[in-house]
This record gives C-alpha cells, sequence and structure tokens, in this order.
C-alpha cells in the first residue's frame, strides 16, 4: 500500500485502457445522399452519429470497388501497394492488416460482412478472430445478406464480448449495392408503374450485359430507381440505428463508404467502377470519439486513413509504408491532411495480366482542393474540373488551365511510380497528357 501511494505522490498514473473500436462501412454509398450531407430526412440514425462526430465533408474513396477499397481501409495503403486492384484478387500473407496489429495487443476481433467479395478465402480476414460471413441471399455472381441479419450477429456478439479485453468490431452492409430491392415499407411512394423494379435482371437490360439487348430508360425509370436506392439507404438507416444502440456512446467509431454510385450522372446509370467522378468517389466518413468535438472538416481524408486512426487510438505504432493519416489527429488542422489525394478505377476488367498489377488502362486522378485531374487512358482522355464552381463536373476545363493540368500529371505520375507492388510496367500518365498536347 505504501509503494503505491509513493508512486501516485510522485505523479505516476496508471494509463488509461485502451478503447474498444468500431468500423462500420457502409457499400455503395454516396455521401451527398445522406441528411447530414443535405441528402434528405431518410437516414435519422447516420445523421446522429454525424452530429457527435468530425466529419470528413470533402472524404473520397481510393478506388471504387469492395474488396480493394476495404483493403485499402485495412491496410492504411492504396489498391497498388498491396497488389489487390480489384474483386477477386487475394492479399498477400506480408502486408500488415489492422486486426493483426490490434489482435496482437491483446484486442478480441470480430469482423461482420454482408457480400461475398469480401469473403475470407481473399485474406480479408486475418486477425479476426470471428469473421462471419453468412450470405443467404444469391444475385448472380454475389452472395449477400440484408443489414437486419447482418445487425443481428453483431449485436450477438458484442453482448458475448469479454468485458476486460478491449475489442476491435467491423461490421460492413452491402444493401445499397444493386440491385435496389428494399423491403416493401422502404420503396418509394411515387405511384410508378413502369418496368424499373430495380432487379439484376432489369439493370442488365439497361446496361445491355450478360447477352441482353440494352433498353432504354425514361425520366420516370430513372426516378424510381433512384427513389429505390434512397430506400435500400433508409432501410440500412434503421438498421445502423439498432447498432448503435448496442454498441453505445463509449467505443471510438468511425462510419465510411468503400465507394459511391451513378446514378445518372455522365450518363452512368446504376453503377460504379470505371469513371471517376465524384458520385463514384465522393464518400462519407465520420469519427466519433471521447473528447472529440463535433465538427464540419474540410480536409482531403481519404478511406486508407482508417487504419492509422484506430492504431493511434490503440497506442500501437504505425507500420512502415501507411500512407494515411490519423484523422484525430488531423481534425484540429485541415492542413495537416494530404495535399493531393489520389484514386484509380478499378475497370476495365482486362487492365490485369494473371499474377501481376497492371494498370495501363486504368483511369486515375489527383484531386488538390478544388481542383480534380482524371486521366483515362484507354480512352486518351484528359479532364480538369473546378469543384467548388462546377461540383457536378460538366465543364472541362483542361485547355484552359496548362498550368494546373501539368502540376498535377507531375504528382500523379510521381504517386504512381513508386506505389505499385510489383515490377509490372505502368502507364505513362505523363505521355497521355504530351499526345494531346496538353503538357510540352
Amino acid at each position: 500500500m505504501l509503494l503505491s501511494l509513493l508512486f501516485v505522490g510522485c505523479g505516476m498514473r496508471t494509463p488509461p485502457p485502451p478503447p474498444n473500436l468500431v468500423l462500420i462501412t457502409l457499400d455503395t454509398t454516396r455521401s451527398d445522399y445522406l441528411g447530414y450531407m443535405g441528402g434528405g430526412d431518410h437516414t435519422p440514425h447516420i445523421d446522429a452519429l454525424a452530429a457527435q462526430s468530425v466529419r470528413f465533408v470533402r472524404a473520397t474513396t481510393v478506388t471504387n470497388n469492395t474488396l480493394p477499397a476495404h483493403l485499402s481501409m485495412l491496410t492504411g495503403q492504396h489498391p497498388a501497394t498491396i497488389g489487390v486492384p480489384r474483386n477477386g484478387h487475394a492479399l498477400a500473407a506480408d502486408v500488415p492488416v489492422l486486426a493483426e496489429q490490434l489482435s496482437a495487443a491483446g484486442y478480441q476481433t470480430a469482423a461482420f460482412v454482408s457480400a461475398s467479395a469480401l469473403s475470407r478465402d481473399l485474406g480479408i480476414d486475418r486477425g479476426f478472430e470471428t469473421f462471419d460471413q453468412t450470405f443467404p441471399v444469391q444475385e448472380m455472381d454475389q452472395r449477400q445478406r440484408r443489414a437486419e441479419a447482418t445487425t443481428d450477429a453483431a449485436l450477438a456478439w458484442i453482448e458475448g464480448a469479454n468485458e476486460d479485453k478491449p475489442f476491435f468490431l467491423w461490421v460492413h452492409y452491402f444493401d445499397p449495392h444493386y440491385p435496389y430491392t428494399p423491403p416493401e415499407e422502404y420503396l418509394p411512394k411515387d405511384g410508378y408503374r413502369g418496368p424499373a423494379d430495380g432487379s439484376l435482371e432489369y439493370l442488365l437490360q439497361v446496361w445491355g450485359r450478360a447477352g441482353r439487348t440494352q433498353i432504354e430508360t425514361t425520366v420516370a425509370d430513372q426516378a424510381h430507381m433512384i427513389g429505390r436506392y434512397s430506400g435500400e439507404l433508409a432501410y440500412l438507416d434503421a438498421q445502423l440505428g439498432r447498432l448503435m444502440a448496442g454498441v453505445g456512446a463509449e467505443p471510438w467509431v468511425v462510419l465510411t463508404a468503400d465507394h459511391g454510385e451513378s446514378l445518372t450522372e455522365h450518363n452512368y446509370l446504376f453503377d460504379h467502377g470505371e469513371y471517376l467522378y465524384q458520385p463514384s468517389l465522393a464518400v462519407p466518413l465520420l469519427l466519433r470519439a471521447p473528447g472529440v468535438e463535433p465538427s464540419d472538416n474540410t480536409g482531403q481524408a481519404q478511406v486508407i486513413d482508417v487504419a492509422p486512426t484506430f492504431i493511434a487510438a490503440a497506442g500501437l505504432p504505425l507500420t512502415q509504408g501507411i500512407a494515411g493519416q490519423d484523422l484525430n489527429a488531423a481534425q484540429y488542422d485541415v492542413d495537416t491532411i494530404r495535399a493531393v489525394a489520389f484514386a484509380e478505377s478499378c475497370r476495365p476488367w482486362t487492365a490485369e495480366q494473371p499474377g501481376q498489377y497492371a494498370n495501363r488502362l486504368k483511369a486515375q486522378s489527383a484531386t488538390a482542393w478544388p481542383w480534380k485531374l482524371i486521366v483515362t487512358p484507354f480512352k486518351q482522355h484528359v479532364e480538369l474540373y473546378n469543384l467548388q464552381q462546377d461540383p457536378q463536373e460538366l465543364n472541362n476545363v483542361v485547355d484552359e488551365n496548362p498550368d494546373v493540368v501539368a502540376e498535377l500529371a507531375a504528382a500523379l505520375e510521381v504517386w504512381r511510380s513508386g506505389s505499385l507492388r510489383t515490377g509490372t510496367p505502368h502507364f505513362e500518365n505523363m505521355e497521355v497528357l504530351k499526345a494531346l498536347g496538353y503538357v510540352e
């Protein structure tokens, strides 16, 4: 007793216990369709979490595909760095992942995923003591489960967690992803009676894929499909409300999305993966933690910031090579968040060779707010947008701003040259720009 009193008297204090950590990922969720970002009143539970959080209102993903985006969250690295360009590519065993680091530090770790794109055989389960991937719903090449079932499983795990050990819980919801078929009570009340039923069969006809003859869509068809997408978000939000009630107020929570969805912008209908416009890149990113003051942060946060944020919260050292940043530290100074945010598409599917990461055909973007450069090699096309003046990316100002183009293209080239996991030759962005006359 005397010894302990002496320690107290000398100012020595027991360090606080490591916090519980919760990651919530919403598949295919664009930020501007959420209430706190001006998207309506159909997401009250997400909005309630946002009211308690630092809201990174200019956050983006690093790629518009489920598996590589999630692995980027869990590694703090870009898809090109870890060698996972798109769904179906396994993560190499030597890439450090968040769950392994937390598990080694004494955390209980559990993941509840809702789509087969995140199957454990791709390496995304590493470090998770519990990895729940029950997929009762079959949709062509994708198996999934609904938000209610995922929430039930996660809540049961929370109820049985060891209270003497901290936990890291990851919950993934897939519902906003096509097909747009929410429960009946969440369907749009618009009186629509046309063919746009939100099913995958309908979408295959809209896209003209899998042997289907492509069909035209009317304004009414499109509006109804958008209503169905919003209905999926409303259903998901209700289940997230249940999850948050079970999580409670104490854990650190990060909520984000792997990518967004194009809902007719640039005539890209109800899909993602090919283009790098904001509907596919802009995602929600919220950080709630004890002592964190709710606020809007306009720095260029990205999904690769998840892993370093949680690693720092647990009091662990960052592993070498992490490109992400600690959002808790960055919240206090917008200027500490990256000056240039990079992203790449996951299509066309033929861009990779077996065992390689070839990106000769992939679209790539570099954003230094408000300027955004998009280079699309397979179309020999370069675009530049001022997102502050032209948030819908309708006015390509590449010809009027050669200095901005050259600066962002150079930054993009440096990033790509240094980020590939293998020695596969990559597309020379500067050569495209020279060929098109934008850089001398």
